[in-house]
């Protein structure tokens, strides 16, 4: 929650992309989840199934986005993000996932998704915007150097935190 954070996300050339991602003219800044540096660390690291970030937020509806920026390489290698375009728009069985809610592989139907999926390598500085919807994985870190990506997530005047769950534990920053 480091100042420094805030500091990134309100340039104005980001307001501006995700007003027009979110089709909305006002765009909040959840501080209540992500926001944080996430590691991969190369002895300690392990694979993140596949998965939806909304899974456990409680909002009015799905519609985040969510930035990634990359602070260190990210390649197959280090874990980087695969992601499975189009899914943020899919609805899916219970019995397409497990008691943790990943999608499970064994799944005949969830095996074709998976084949489709997209690996995504990005240099120091680049910044990946996705829906929280959309279905990512990534591996553990076979490499012996950390790596480091800042999560942002953000939604538009339509969506708004659930009354008295973790999604509305933090004040959130409205984008000028």
């Amino acid at each position: 929650r480091d100042p420094a954070f805030t500091s990134f996300v309100e340039q104005p050339e980001l307001a501006v992309m995700l007003r027009a991602l979110l089709g909305s003219e006002t765009v909040s800044f959840v501080r209540s989840h992500h926001n944080c540096v996430m590691t991969k660390q190369p002895r300690f690291s392990s694979d993140t199934g596949w998965h939806q970030d909304v899974r456990y937020w409680r909002f009015t509806n799905h519609n985040l986005v969510n930035a990634w920026l990359a602070l260190t390489p990210e390649s197959s290698p280090n874990g980087s993000l695969r992601v499975i375009p189009g899914t943020h728009r899919s609805e899916f069985s219970a019995d397409r996932f497990d008691d943790a809610l990943f999608l499970r592989p064994d799944h005949p139907e969830n095996a074709a998704l998976i084949e489709r999926a997209v690996q995504i390598e990005l240099a120091p500085g680049d910044l990946l915007f996705f829906h929280a919807a959309v279905f990512h994985f990534a591996t553990r870190n076979y490499t012996q150097r950390p790596k480091l990506s800042a999560v942002f997530t953000f939604h538009g005047e339509g969506t708004q935190a659930v009354p008295g769950t973790k999604s509305e534990s933090q004040p959130e920053v409205l984008l000028a």
